[in-house]
């Protein structure tokens, strides 16, 4: 399959609940199409089988970038991930989010080995495993962070980095920043924004929020990633998700990524 020329991608978890079934799956595809997206990652779609997925990607001129899995299915299901990646013709996989209990001093260097032990077995494969983070990540064990530990300790051929900006700055840090420290090792990128209402933080659409557009795209540009995925766990108010994933699309096109 040929790759497209576009950067940017959505990811299916965003329309989770809108692709429960093949026939779901495909009007949102439909949808998606619409507004402009080629590159879909998928994630969050239990109830569908890999072959259902790839003739409705297929069907309706998608190419799947990346896909995400929990750790119990990346370790006792490797070969169902692999045939998976197959299908789907993708080389990246990445864990969603750890289990709660590596969030210790003893945790965090267990995970690490983890980490280390599977990305050696998928890269065997030809395939990339990665991690996509969220704020949690950003705590210190024994004066060290959980996040940079990971990156520090295992191969850069074994264990790729799926950095979240919205995530990375809830958690106190600059995405930027952490998208330069992992240059190499990112081939996906996850896009969302964040603004602050009622004294909350808030998932909200590319663009729309307080996070450094032009610091980020210039940092991935010279990172060398390849695929800016957009991601957006809730939408705000009334607005569909189907309408902020086009905000975010619109947003990314007015800022020059094509």
């Amino acid at each position: 399959m040929n790759l497209p020329d576009t950067k940017i991608a959505v990811t299916l978890f965003n329309l989770r609940e809108y692709c429960k079934t093949k026939a779901d799956l495909e009007e949102s595809l439909s949808k998606v199409k619409d507004i402009g997206y080629q590159v879909v990652q998928v994630s969050a779609l239990p109830n569908l089988e890999p072959q259902d997925i790839k003739e409705s990607i297929e069907k309706h001129g998608f190419f799947c970038c990346a896909t995400h899995e929990n750790l119990q299915t990346l370790t006792e299901g490797f070969n169902k991930v692999v045939e998976k990646l197959k299908i789907l013709e993708c080389d990246f996989t990445a864990l969603a989010s750890p289990p709660p209990e590596f969030f210790n001093a003893d945790g965090m260097q267990s995970f690490i080995k983890t980490m280390e032990e599977i990305g050696k077995k998928y890269a065997e494969k030809g395939l990339k495993l990665g991690f996509h983070n969220h704020h949690h990540e950003f705590q210190r064990f024994d004066g060290k962070l959980f996040l940079e530990e990971l990156y520090d300790n295992t191969d850069p051929a074994h264990v790729y980095a799926e950095i979240d900006t919205h995530w990375v700055a809830r958690g106190g840090q600059d995405p930027a920043k952490w998208i330069c420290k992992v240059k190499g090792r990112m081939p996906v990128v996850h896009f969302k924004d964040l603004m602050i209402i009622d004294t909350e933080p808030h998932f909200c659409e590319v663009g729309e929020g307080n996070l450094h557009w032009d610091d980020i795209l210039k940092a991935c540009n010279e990172s060398d990633v390849r695929w800016y995925v957009v991601e957006q766990d809730c939408t705000i108010g009334e607005r569909s998700i189907f309408e902020s994933i086009k905000i975010s699309y619109n947003n990314l096109v007015k800022m020059g990524v094509k």
